[in-house]
């Protein structure tokens, strides 16, 4: 009923979306070492579909050309596609990290951004950040 539900408000969260992803998500030949096959994959993935974002806007920048929108959310799509899938494989839970994430930009740019906070980082704390420790 809740998927239902869901369906009908057309509303995904991000685990809902990792599950949905997963069934798409092809498990390739190991020709490296034991499951690094899989991360390449979503690791070149994540550029080559970065690549074609960034194509967009260079015609748009460069040749004058009109910005295709459904195409830049299409792509935009696409790395999400691969980034939620490497967070699958390397259990990394993407709501904790988009939530130290936030927190590490919140201790850098306590205010709003500036070029001198940008400039004059304290990645000591922003690392204790990221591993989880609230020090």
């Amino acid at each position: 009923m809740l998927f239902l539900y869901k369906l009908i408000l057309l509303k995904m969260d991000y685990k809902d979306y990792q599950n949905q992803s997963k069934r798409t998500c092809p498990k390739l030949k190991d020709n490296l070492r034991e499951g690094l096959s899989d991360e390449l994959h979503m690791v070149i993935g994540i550029s080559t579909e970065s690549g074609e974002l960034l194509d967009a806007y260079k015609k748009h920048f460069a040749y004058g050309k009109d910005l295709d929108v459904v195409n830049v959310g299409e792509e935009i799509a696409d790395i999400m596609w691969y980034i939620s899938n490497l967070c699958r494989i390397k259990n990394i839970d993407i709501e904790e990290i988009m939530q130290r994430n936030i927190e590490k930009l919140k201790a850098r740019y306590p205010e709003k951004f500036t070029q001198e906070k940008a400039l004059s980082r304290n990645l000591d704390a922003e690392r204790n950040i990221l591993e989880g420790n609230k020090d």
